[in-house]
């Protein structure tokens, strides 16, 4: 029995799809039911065999549809009440956030005062993504220049970032 159902279901299965996708308003989230149809119908042993078997197909992937919003349902409830304890504990008080601002102003100042060289190397292999040959290659220096200009930045960064 439960073979012919899903027989069903693959012969019908945009049309399921369709159905499912009005149900859901997402044909991602109604393909994601129609395998789920799939999986109920391949398991189904039901009890008299149903009259008019692609109506049967139809109600279960209709059940799934429902089971999907009942879920939703309960995750936006349980987010709403997480959010209701404990949405102010994640964000940063005032102390945190000056704190942070300070920080990265002093490494802004830091690394501006460093050598013009240092902070090309510094662009072109931490914010362009070049490798340390890369960045040799296109400024013209050795790869051992680029990771001396390299451990200048870092020493400096892990200065600002001690006091």
């Amino acid at each position: 029995m439960s073979a012919c159902l899903s027989q069903i279901l693959v012969a019908h299965y945009p049309e399921i799809v369709d159905f499912l996708s009005l149900r859901t308003g997402s044909r991602d989230t109604a393909r994601d039911c129609a395998q789920d149809t799939w999986l109920r119908l391949s398991t189904a042993r039901p009890a008299t065999p149903p009259a008019n078997l692609k109506a049967y197909v139809f109600r279960v992937a209709a059940n799934i549809a429902m089971d999907w919003h009942r879920q939703q349902r309960r995750e936006k409830t349980a987010l709403g009440q997480y959010d209701t304890l404990y949405g102010d504990v994640a964000a940063p008080d005032t102390f945190d956030s000056v704190a942070a601002a300070d920080t990265i102003r002093r490494l802004e100042q830091a690394l501006l005062a460093q050598p013009s060289r240092s902070i090309e190397v510094f662009v072109a292999h931490k914010l362009d993504g070049l490798s340390h040959a890369e960045t040799a290659h296109l400024l013209g220096i050795s790869v051992s220049a680029v990771e001396k200009h390299m451990m200048r930045i870092l020493l400096t960064c892990q200065a600002v970032l001690a006091n």
